[in-house]
């Protein structure tokens, strides 16, 4: 499973990825001929991955519920991570999450990364919206948010509520007669 757009390459961290990285993320760099970034994994996807690695050992449909790499479309360098937090809740409800290292910010690529991996969430049936947070001083994660068609729905302190709906594909051209 993998996802490409015109400038990046994504791909789901599996459970023996995670493993790598949890262990000694220079053999991630090492497997796939990287360039080393010590900014990657950052301390918020190393704190995660004890927990996502036991949801995909219970339940291998967690598989892209989870984080994913992002690199660069040649697979040349990482340029950070996305993901959601989980499977969809009982409302068809799932949070979305973004990391960009800094010397590949303001590019473009989180705005890019988060197009395409919520058009992928949507192609299931079981995910009707996607949320997501941001501190209300992060300014380009709002804007992401935003240009990527998210409303902002709610704040909680210093927190922004942000949310996608999945849209029917209606056909919502009308000729003057159906007017």
């Amino acid at each position: 499973m993998e996802l490409k757009t015109p400038r990046l390459h994504m791909i789901p961290i599996t459970i023996d990825l995670a493993q790598m990285l949890m262990k000694n993320s220079l053999a991630f760099y090492y497997k796939y001929q990287l360039p080393w970034n010590k900014n990657w994994p950052h301390d918020g996807l190393k704190a995660l991955l004890p927990i996502y690695v036991e949801k995909l050992e219970n339940e291998e449909s967690e598989l892209g519920f989870g984080p994913w790499v992002i690199m660069d479309e040649k697979g040349e360098h990482v340029v950070g991570d996305i993901g959601f937090k989980g499977m969809p809740d009982s409302e068809g409800t799932i949070e979305i999450g973004y990391h960009i290292v800094a010397s590949e910010r303001n590019q473009g690529y989180a705005s890019e990364a988060v197009e395409n991996l919520c058009s992928w969430a949507f192609t299931y049936p079981g995910v009707k919206g996607i949320e997501a947070q941001c501190d209300k001083t992060n300014i380009p994660s709002q804007k992401v948010l935003i240009n990527n068609g998210f409303n902002h729905t709610g704040r909680n302190r210093d927190i922004l509520m942000f949310k996608k709906e999945k849209t029917a594909n209606k056909n919502l051209n009308h000729s003057k007669e159906e007017l």
